[in-house]
């Protein structure tokens, strides 16, 4: 399943989306040096910005809520799930019960982690946060940033202890708390799988090669087909009763595993077909230029679709995983399919672990990065590295909180930085060309210089600037734009 799921537009910080929207169509062709081309270029990152405009309401949006938009419906869920787990009312499952006790520790966390979001909320809606300066606007995501991640790393504790109860080796004389082990069992897994698989952030199409589109879709293929092929398989002549679904029951006192693999198969069939969907309109979105705005519009569509989809997706193998490990282990319905109940947890444990093996890989990876980084930054132009590093950078911010230290600038800090002629004033780095689309200065040229004194073509600078308000040559911070 494609993961889909926060910097700001306007007023907070180049993103993934950003970077590969505006960036790669700077120096796609940036070593024409005539003026014709580079105006045509400026032309087109200027309609790719206005094209942003359903991201950048989104970003708006979630820092409106503190960097937490992503995650709300997730809490609502788990909220919902401990409410139905502890409201059970059988007789012999009362709150003293580890479960409960569990359940009502992760019901306090959550809620806690709603009112911070909704107080912040107020004040985020309020006149004098309005007022505030961007600097002080990050300077309170940091902090809600913190308050957060200080409850959320004390919540680990009770999702530990809920795992182990949940997925106790043994069951319990009586059903009595079975209910409240299904639900304590489905928020503990979905946290740690929304721990491994973060929601995404909404970003435009990337521009690819029908070559690199078709081998990501042929690698997507086998991955769906080979589980839809296998599972499909398993199920013929599946039939006993235990296998089924019929009752709300049959949910947390049985595993009916073939009604499961019925539903992964509708869920990864949506998903293949979307993937081809999503080929064929990413192809035409670079190839046509009419009804470009109708694209747009689907891929904020895609984005909801793929969204809930994710969500889906950690819910479904969260259950799975009460269906078919300790103590369900099946059950009764593991003794009738053997095949179905073996395919279904090899592929859990496959969807489960192909995470936990990229995380340690990426990390290496990040690790070896810094140390080539540090070459490549001394071998090619910062036009190269600096985008490089922020689809690195990218990997980190998929959390639930986003704060990008250096935002980009205002239209008008834009305007406001002084035009010089080329060679009519003294350079101190004596430079020749631009260091963002590596095209030599004319005499005379135009030219826009930043605080540190670097100069760049006024189109190449505006469009590095409307991403990061950091020089793209000594990496200075600029805290507020030539005024």
């Amino acid at each position: 399943m494609s993961t889909s799921p926060i910097d700001s537009g306007e007023s907070s910080g180049g993103g993934i989306n950003r970077i590969i929207s505006q960036i790669s169509t700077t120096y796609r062709n940036g070593s024409v040096d005539n003026t014709e081309n580079r105006v045509n270029q400026s032309s087109t990152n200027q309609t790719t910005t206005n094209d942003t405009t359903w991201i950048n309401t989104f970003h708006s949006l979630d820092r409106i809520f503190s960097g937490s938009l992503l995650h709300l419906i997730y809490r609502l869920i788990d909220i919902i799930l401990l409410l139905i787990g502890l409201t059970s009312n059988k007789p012999k499952c009362d709150l003293s019960n580890r479960l409960a006790i569990t359940s009502i520790c992760l019901l306090i966390f959550c809620f806690i982690d709603l009112l911070i979001i909704l107080l912040f909320l107020l004040r985020n809606l309020s006149l004098r946060n309005s007022q505030l300066t961007e600097e002080q606007k990050l300077e309170q995501l940091r902090h809600v940033s913190m308050i957060r991640g200080f409850f959320m790393f004390f919540k680990i504790i009770p999702v530990c202890f809920g795992t182990a109860y949940s997925f106790s080796s043994t069951l319990p004389d009586t059903n009595e708390c079975e209910l409240m082990r299904f639900c304590l069992g489905i928020v503990c897994l979905s946290t740690w799988l929304l721990i491994l698989i973060p929601p995404t952030k909404p970003e435009l199409p990337i521009r690819r090669s029908l070559i690199v589109e078709c081998l990501i879709l042929l690698f997507v293929l086998v991955i769906n087909c080979t589980y839809i092929g296998t599972v499909a398989n398993a199920m013929v002549n599946v039939e006993h009763s235990t296998c089924i679904y019929n009752n709300t029951e049959d949910f947390y006192l049985s595993s009916p595993l073939k009604s499961y693999a019925f539903v992964g198969l509708i869920l990864f069939s949506c998903t293949t077909i979307l993937h081809i969907i999503n080929l064929t309109l990413n192809q035409l979105y670079f190839r046509l230029n009419r009804q470009r705005q109708f694209y747009i519009y689907y891929y904020a569509l895609q984005y909801i679709l793929n969204y809930i989809g994710t969500i889906i997706v950690i819910y479904y193998f969260s259950i799975g995983g009460l269906f078919l490990f300790q103590p369900r282990s099946g059950q009764q319905c593991r003794e009738y399919a053997p095949n179905l109940y073996r395919v279904l947890l090899i592929w859990e444990w496959i969807r489960i672990l192909s995470p936990l093996i990229a995380i340690p890989l990426i990390m290496i990876i990040c690790c070896l990065g810094v140390f080539f980084g540090i070459i490549l930054s001394y071998c090619l132009p910062a036009s190269i590295t600096v985008p490089i590093l922020e689809l690195l950078q990218g990997w980190r911010t998929a959390g639930p909180m986003t704060i990008n230290p250096n935002p980009p600038a205002t239209q008008e800090n834009i305007d406001a930085v002084p035009v010089i002629s080329f060679k009519q004033e003294p350079d101190q780095f004596n430079q020749t060309e631009c260091a963002i689309c590596r095209t030599n200065f004319e005499t005379n040229e135009q030219l826009k210089k930043l605080q540190c004194g670097h100069l760049f073509h006024p189109e190449c600078v505006a469009n590095w600037l409307r991403i990061t308000r950091i020089c793209p040559i000594c990496r200075q911070r600029m805290s507020t734009i030539n005024s």
